[in-house]
């Protein structure tokens, strides 16, 4: 689920994510390719 909410994303974008407690928001610090 983590991964589906960060596809298009950028840094300093947020994603927010359906987690069992609830909904996460995660801040988009860096993003990587490899």
């Amino acid at each position: 689920p983590i991964a589906r909410a960060l596809i298009g994303k950028e840094a300093g974008e947020t994603a927010e994510v359906q987690a069992p407690g609830g909904v996460r928001e995660y801040e988009i610090l860096e993003v990587r390719y490899g």
